[in-house]
């Protein structure tokens, strides 16, 4: 992380048990430093519990390097999954509903992203433009918003690139999965038909 770049306090868990309870968790991570805020989603009153899968959390510390240290938990099995634990790009932690809308499990059956790769809401402020670039570049156009929504992948991080366009904060989840792993591809032969295109990324990279 460089010098220059935002230095946040929360930590965001995925890929916890569905058996594991508030309070393991909790203790798991106050052996790291002293916690001033912690949330699991889905609750234990949510009335679709049953169907999810996995919880995820954040964790909230009273000191940054805490934070730190905290993602070397990353790939610790604990029960029956290994954590995944990366920075939030906030210091808010969302609400139970903006939560499970942006950076929790997918409901059984739906696709959904690597667990390393998690969605926030950023509070844009009043009268701020965003960007939308769910569409080629010479498309892209401008909306009024006050939030956005954010794809944080390490490893694009990790390796220098560029992060993902943001996308409208109301996006729908099933929807966000479907875009992050589409791409754009410019300046193909006039005479070059849809399964030559696909048949070269299919043998070049993967189905």
């Amino acid at each position: 992380m460089g010098a220059d770049e935002p230095r946040f306090r929360v930590l965001h868990v995925s890929n916890i048990s569905i058996t594991a309870t508030r309070e393991q968790i909790y203790q798991l991570f106050a052996f790291i430093g002293r916690i001033d805020e912690f949330k699991i989603y889905p609750s234990d009153n949510h009335p679709q519990l049953s169907t999810f899968t996995q919880k995820f959390a954040y964790v909230k510390f009273e000191d940054q390097k805490s934070v730190e240290v905290a993602q070397h938990l990353t790939n610790t099995v604990f029960i029956d999954r290994a954590l995944v634990c990366i920075p939030s790009i906030s210091d808010i932690i969302p609400d139970e509903d903006t939560a499970l809308k942006t950076g929790g499990p997918a409901w059984p059956g739906q696709r959904q992203l690597p667990p390393n790769v998690v969605n926030q809401v950023q509070d844009l402020g009043d009268g701020q433009q965003m960007c939308l670039f769910s569409c080629p570049p010479h498309y892209m156009r401008f909306a009024d918003l006050r939030e956005a929504l954010l794809t944080v992948d390490p490893t694009l991080a990790a390796l220098g690139l560029p992060p993902y366009p943001t996308l409208s904060a109301n996006t729908e989840a099933s929807k966000v999965e479907e875009i992050r792993r589409t791409v754009y591809v410019g300046n193909i032969p006039k005479d070059c038909v849809g399964e030559e295109v696909m048949k070269f990324f299919n043998d070049s990279i993967g189905e």
